[in-house]
């Protein structure tokens, strides 16, 4: 009963906290756009569906965030009109209120990683295509992929100028080849598919330079392609296909470890914004927590990025989940 009342109290400026942050990413959406959607006279349908395909992009960074604002604004009513002082003060103990909290966070992050693993890429990608339709009309340029380095065990590295990724298989352009003997495969074009690649060109080995005609078992086993409307070249890629291109590119595999992070963030933020909640004798100050925990988060989680750019282990991914752990386990042990 105590955990249901806990909830009501938490549920309503939840879904008020989500509507804020989605309604102020679309405004930054909209506002990025404006120029392009003025200048190629885009109607409110075709606006409508940019909205629509952005939207589990926004709900990633809504359902969390509006998590901490909804938890510390339901708490702080709770704390204003003392009803957390008089419930501590007939022995209830702060878990009672915690543990409803965490698992309202729990099943955020639930939904979130279902919405990060599928829902957000494939919507993305639709997304790329309505913009890349805008920008450049039917059939125009969208995920192409420019400069790309594969590294294979057993097999070599392989890099193309330009990967055009088409249905059932993948154009490449200006394509190398190292192979596992040391042989350097090149050619203008060739294609990639399930197969693996297949051109025309030449090969060099120890004799000179020889034609060659065939197939490098290099098999697409996900479709490579960036997203023309995100500043993440893997955020329109689903979990599966991340983590196969995390096997043979480097930088997916931050970008896998990241994904699977950011639908933890939403537990890791709820439960340290529930045992903060907890803890604060004052209403006015859970209006200061919103800020300073949403704030911290986000320079966490920048300030891994940064580091993924020296190639570092990936896994600094979790920093922000790791810390904000530590603190929500060190506010709670405080609350025994």
């Amino acid at each position: 009963m105590l955990g249901r009342y806990v909830l009501r109290e938490v549920l309503l400026p939840y879904l008020v906290g989500v509507l804020l942050f989605v309604a102020l990413l679309t405004f930054d959406l909209l506002s990025s756009l404006s120029g392009v959607l003025l200048s190629r006279g885009a109607g409110v349908e075709e606006i409508a569906l940019l909205v629509l395909y952005r939207l589990p992009w926004t709900l990633s960074l809504a359902l969390p965030l509006g998590l901490v604002f909804a938890i510390l604004v339901g708490l702080s009513r709770l704390i204003r009109h003392s009803e957390l002082k008089a419930a501590y003060a007939a022995g209830v103990p702060p878990w009672a209120f915690l543990r409803p909290l965490l698992l309202l966070s729990l099943a955020v992050a639930l939904v979130n990683l279902y919405n990060l693993a599928e829902v957000r890429p494939r919507a993305l990608e639709a997304y790329d295509q309505a913009l890349g339709r805008l920008l450049y009309g039917e059939g125009g340029p969208s995920g192409v992929l420019r400069r790309q380095v594969y590294a294979l065990e057993g097999l070599g590295v392989y890099y193309a100028e330009e990967v055009r990724p088409e249905i059932g298989q993948n154009r490449l352009f200006g394509l190398r080849v190292v192979d596992e003997e040391g042989r350097v495969f090149s050619a203008q074009e060739g294609v990639w598919d399930r197969e693996g690649w297949q051109f025309l060109g030449h090969v060099l080995e120890e004799g000179g330079p020889k034609p060659f005609q065939g197939t490098l078992p290099f098999p697409a086993f996900f479709r490579p392609k960036e997203s023309l409307g995100s500043r993440d070249p893997y955020d329109s890629s689903t979990l599966g296909e991340l983590r196969e291109r995390a096997q043979v590119e480097a930088g997916a595999r931050f970008a896998l470890h990241r994904r699977l992070a950011d639908a933890l963030g939403g537990f890791f933020l709820g439960f340290v914004a529930a045992a903060l909640g907890l803890s604060l004798r004052e209403a006015a100050w859970a209006f200061l927590g919103v800020v300073l925990l949403i704030f911290g988060y986000y320079v966490l989680w920048t300030f891994a990025a940064q580091l993924a750019q020296y190639d570092v282990s990936p896994l600094w991914a979790y920093l922000p989940n790791a810390l904000y752990g530590l603190l929500a386990l060190c506010l709670a042990w405080r609350l025994r």
